[in-house]
């Protein structure tokens, strides 16, 4: 009886552990494009480190904190993205893509994420981010557009979990 509860007590702890140790995304190689694999404990989670692994692939830094330093104007800005969808993928795209969007048109480069609401009826997410001239910020990588290749969104023991492909 002891031994059964050790057993089981050192399986939680090894599954705690394991999920205490996964990274919020990791860069992976794509042919010819570049690459996430995003981590989150919950949806909205993953949403918010796939647009934090974003972003550092666009300014080439692993800590977003940094653009504080280049900050000349704090900037907060609610992105809105109201659709209709059947999966959540296809969300992930948009919001990303406006994202991407905001940084072409505007050169707000954000550093946080929050996502307030997300459902199959759209998503409402905060960026906090800096407006940054060109010649303040190098850029590491031009992203041109979020693509679908290859993008499934699976729920596993630690949360859930996505890779998603950057058209470079």
């Amino acid at each position: 009886m002891k031994q059964d509860l050790f057993l089981r007590s050192s399986t939680i702890m090894k599954k705690f552990e394991e999920r205490s140790r996964m990274k919020p995304y990791e860069l992976i190689s794509h042919t010819a494009d570049i690459g996430l694999k995003v981590n989150g404990k919950t949806l909205k989670e993953l949403f918010e480190n796939a647009a934090k692994g974003m972003f550092e692939i666009i300014t080439g830094l692993s800590n977003l904190s940094n653009l504080t330093r280049l900050e000349k104007k704090g900037l907060e800005k609610t992105i809105e993205v109201k659709k209709e969808v059947e999966d959540f993928e296809e969300l992930l795209v948009d919001w990303l893509s406006e994202l991407l969007y905001i940084v072409n048109k505007e050169h707000i480069y954000f550093n946080g994420f929050k996502v307030v609401k997300l459902d199959n009826s759209g998503i409402i997410g905060k960026a906090k981010g800096s407006k940054i001239g060109p010649r303040e910020l190098t850029l590491q990588t031009e992203i041109k557009a979020v693509t679908f290749h290859g993008l499934k969104i699976e729920e596993n023991t630690q949360g859930f979990s996505c890779s998603i492909i950057f058209d470079v």
